[in-house]
């Protein structure tokens, strides 16, 4: 019983809101084409054809840039990522060392 009032109540408030008055457009037609033109056939933006220049090359072209800036496998891009952008880099990283020496790779685990 309730689902039914509430489904009516639901109807009824669309009814009201699609025949209200527009004052920037009184006129049905518009109101049937923007209903039309924006829930079925979909915002004009969407149906624009856009052409982006795009080189597939290009990464291959690129990659010997990033392997010298971050490493070959991006490795001394991570470091940095830890070391932080607030100044203290050279701080951190030797605080780093110090916690790493005499270890694999700062991996315990791994040493006899």
């Amino acid at each position: 019983m309730i689902f039914i009032k509430m489904k009516n109540f639901i109807v009824c408030t669309i009814i009201a809101i699609l025949l209200l008055p527009n004052p920037s457009r009184s006129d049905p037609l518009t109101l049937v084409r923007d209903l039309v033109q924006f829930n079925v056939a979909g915002h004009p933006v969407l149906h624009k054809e856009v052409e982006w220049p795009f080189d597939p090359e290009v990464g291959i072209r690129r990659s010997r840039q990033y392997q010298e800036l971050n490493g070959p496998l991006g490795e001394w891009a991570i470091e940095r990522l830890g070391l932080g952008i607030d100044g203290y880099d050279r701080e951190r990283l030797a605080k780093q060392r110090a916690r790493d020496e005499g270890h694999l790779n700062g991996i315990d685990y791994l040493t006899p």
